[in-house]
């Protein structure tokens, strides 16, 4: 039982660290001594359950993690219509192509494809990312498809960190950039999170009594807006709308707030 409640902290203080734990850091989170760490840390990344970044050593929740919380979320049903989609996509286009959805206040990413040409400059979303509310396409995507005041909370209960100087400081003006995502029909991240890099997220909907998800594309700045010219934008509007079509489904008509 010992054994059991030190792996479940080990996974517990993984899941809550967007940009991953060293072994170190996990040693502090748990209280662990780090060899014990790297014991269970060993035994859990031989099922997926927890996984390490060779180039930050960092560890972050793994595959089968995802795919056990992904069967009991409200994501659950959504792979067998997803992953084609995203892996159709990125076959075409070689970049990061992720899904997203609203659980528990958060917007998490529970569905993500990465490019398969070798040596590409890439970025990523790792399965289990927390994505955030007022910096991330994906996130504004899901919002601007809630009412106002439902954004607004969300955006309440959560400091808006500064990551760039992009990145939009108060809830007012997130408020204004998810009335100009409705307006356009996707969300926009242009160097909000990160420096250089920019997304663009088409929201699909999901049941009646359930917020919107969102398909996803991220990548380095110039060169996806180049692809978004070329006929990606439309690609991911087309593939966004194909899902919807699926869940037989649609997003209401978009409203002034």
């Amino acid at each position: 039982m010992q054994t059991i409640d030190r792996a479940v902290s080990i996974l517990q203080a993984v899941a809550q660290a967007p940009a991953g734990l060293t072994l170190s850091e996990l040693s502090r989170e748990t209280g662990l001594a780090p060899a014990t760490c790297h014991r269970l840390l060993s035994s859990l990344a031989s099922s997926a359950m927890v996984e390490r970044n060779d180039n930050t050593k960092r560890w972050r929740p793994g595959l089968g993690l995802v795919r056990i919380a992904g069967s009991v979320s409200p994501a659950a049903g959504w792979g067998s219509l997803v992953d084609p989609v995203l892996v159709e996509l990125r076959d075409r286009w070689q970049e990061c192509f992720y899904f997203s959805n609203l659980t528990d206040g958060q917007v998490v990413c529970v569905r993500s494809v990465e490019t398969t040409e070798p040596h590409r400059i890439s970025v990523s979303v790792p399965l289990g990312r927390r994505m955030s509310l007022h910096a991330s396409a994906a996130a504004k995507a899901i919002l601007a498809h809630l009412t106002e005041d439902e954004a607004r909370r969300l955006l309440d209960s959560v400091p808006l960190e500064q990551f760039t100087s992009y990145t939009l400081p108060t809830p007012d003006d997130v408020v204004r950039d998810l009335s100009a995502t409705r307006d356009r029909g996707f969300a926009v991240c242009d160097q909000e999170m990160e420096l250089g890099v920019a997304a663009y997220a088409a929201a699909i909907p999901g049941p009646p009594g359930e917020a919107p998800r969102s398909l996803g594309v991220i990548g380095h700045r110039e060169r996806l807006a180049a692809r978004m010219r070329a006929g990606l934008l439309d690609a991911l509007l087309t593939a966004a709308e194909d899902l919807s079509g699926a869940t037989g489904t649609s997003l209401p008509r978009a409203m002034a707030w």
